[in-house]
């Protein structure tokens, strides 16, 4: 009887992380996500514009901050980004290097500062945007300045060529 309780008292403390995780989630439009890029200071970092960084969120997650997908190795990809818990973030399951230093769940609300300092370290490392599949087949060397538009930033339009720096 006692397992059954303990039992209960996992899917219920499951069930109520997953509802605040879902009541703090945002599906951003297009142009809110890019003036919170731009005023977090990602245009132009490492030579990537906002237009390079919609694509490759739009991609990855369809602006979806709550998104999580899970990969054959038993990582999973985490919000806006989709930042991999076996490199990334914690999420108490998968083996990490954790090198942002944070648990998986905060990169899953409408509080984006912590997944674009985590975005701005995986784009610092060797890998830099390449660190996205999704950025490699719909962004690299497409012109980005749809995704900007209508949405008044003072943003550059103009994608990094040289994508290895």
């Amino acid at each position: 009887m006692g397992i059954i309780l303990q039992s209960w008292d996992t899917v219920i403390v499951t069930l109520i992380t997953l509802m605040i995780v879902t009541v703090d989630a945002k599906i951003y439009e297009r142009c809110e996500i890019a003036r919170k890029l731009e005023k977090a200071g990602l245009n132009g970092y490492r030579g990537y514009t906002i237009g390079d960084w919609l694509c490759m969120a739009h991609y990855e997650s369809g602006f979806d901050s709550a998104f999580v997908d899970h990969n054959p190795d038993g990582s999973s990809d985490y919000g806006i980004f989709q930042l991999n818990s076996a490199w990334w973030c914690d999420n108490g399951i998968t083996p990490t290097r954790n090198l942002c230093h944070m648990d998986c769940r905060d990169l899953l609300n409408r509080h984006l500062l912590d997944d674009i300092l985590c975005a701005k370290r995986v784009v610092s490392s060797h890998d830099s945007m390449r660190a996205w599949n999704s950025w490699i087949q719909h962004c690299s060397g497409h012109d980005l300045s749809e995704w900007l538009k209508g949405c008044d930033l003072h943003a550059k339009s103009d994608s990094r060529k040289d994508s290895w720096g």
